[in-house]
């Protein structure tokens, strides 16, 4: 785990220790922005207004988006929003059905209108708010023919300093640094976005019944052709960062059960050939799917070792339950509104690791539909 969180990022930054690569020349391809939408009366209004004011030309762009059995007043704002919104194809759905069945069927819509011609597939949550040149500098690296997808940098809605925010921010900002490495290097950034990232339409491959996880599918299956991936920090847009971690674990569990369905469906289609793609796949993602079941058998060896006499072993017990009982001090010191963030940064840690656990239990017991409630921010 040291390896997976310290060293491997250090090694991505040695390795991309070079210049990246000057696009000068204008590039305005055909853009289709996709967007699936459930329960997002609160933000879904800002989310398009985003859309409304890119300043790219609009004869190059259009929106298709859908409300997938929405109950609130969603379905309501995108219908009257929209009529302002030019080129854009607008879908009420009365049955839940997921999102990546969703954008399945609008990228299925975006291709028949497109005439299976050629052009750039934006994917996009309804809660991430575009800046104004998101969309040109999100396309302007698909000049390059051999990069197929970009995935853009997204930055907190609201600057908040309440609940687990700054630890979710310091990761999410080293999530970013390291995926951007791992573009310079190879081309090999790993994992898209889900929020916000662009492919090439003849790329797209219709993410399974039931997956959980569907930006990891589609790019990880762009990867796989021998195509590029990178982040664009120029690509810049914005999203409410959770302050909850109750909230917060459940999200992660649900990505960590799609995490091993990605693992297992990918892992036969391993081959020598790519071994800088699975060098990367396995030192960023699958070492830290796995981290909990590392760190319950490092405390159990702990334990038997101690049987030794050894003070060392000893030691890093007696630091190990500290450690677990910073839990318990983080949540009584937060209800008496008392913020440490070295104390919030372990309590983050531990929960999120108890996350990624619990959904690979949800994996092994089986997956029976995509369908979730969407995270609820900064309660």
């Amino acid at each position: 785990m040291v390896y997976s969180y310290i060293i491997f990022p250090l090694i991505m930054k040695k390795l991309s220790n070079k210049p990246s690569v000057n696009i000068n020349q204008s590039f305005f391809p055909k853009v289709a922005v996709i967007m699936s939408a459930y329960q997002e009366e609160f933000i879904i209004r800002e989310k398009l207004k985003s859309l409304k004011e890119q300043n790219y030309p609009t004869d190059l762009l259009t929106f298709w988006i859908a409300s997938d059995g929405s109950m609130d007043g969603t379905n309501q704002i995108i219908q009257d929003e929209c009529i302002n919104l030019s080129n854009s194809h607008v879908f009420i759905f009365d049955n839940r059905r997921g999102k990546p069945t969703v954008i399945n069927d609008l990228v299925s819509k975006a291709k028949a209108f497109y005439k299976d011609t050629d052009f750039i597939i934006l994917l996009t949550d309804a809660n991430v708010i575009f800046k104004n040149d998101l969309v040109s500098f999100l396309v302007q690296p698909f000049i390059l023919p051999d990069i197929s997808l970009v995935d853009s940098k997204i930055e907190p809605l609201c600057k908040v300093s309440k609940g687990i925010s700054n630890s979710e921010n310091f990761y999410l900002n080293r999530e970013t640094l390291l995926k951007q490495n791992e573009g310079k290097w190879r081309g090999l950034s790993m994992g898209a976005s889900g929020g916000c990232y662009a492919i090439r339409s003849n790329d797209y491959v219709p993410v399974p019944k039931d997956f959980l996880v569907d930006d990891f599918f589609i790019s990880f299956n762009i990867l796989l052709t021998g195509k590029k991936a990178i982040l664009n920090p120029m690509a810049i847009c914005y999203e409410e960062v959770s302050s909850s971690i109750s909230t917060e674990f459940k999200r992660r569990r649900r990505i960590s059960a799609g995490n091993f369905q990605n693992l297992f469906y990918f892992l036969p289609l391993f081959t020598m050939k790519q071994l800088s793609l699975w060098f990367v796949f396995f030192s960023h993602k699958i070492i830290r799917w796995f981290g909990p079941m590392f760190l319950i058998f490092s405390f159990l060896s702990l334990f038997y070792l101690a049987f030794y006499q050894v003070i060392l072993y000893k030691a890093i017990i007696i630091l190990s339950l500290i450690i677990v009982a910073v839990l318990i001090f983080d949540k009584f010191f937060e209800n008496i509104n008392i913020h440490l963030s070295f104390l919030r940064g372990v309590r983050y840690f531990i929960v999120i690791n108890a996350a990624l656990l619990l959904g690979c239990f949800d994996f092994l017991k089986g997956i029976k539909n995509n369908v979730w409630e969407p995270t609820k921010r900064n309660q």
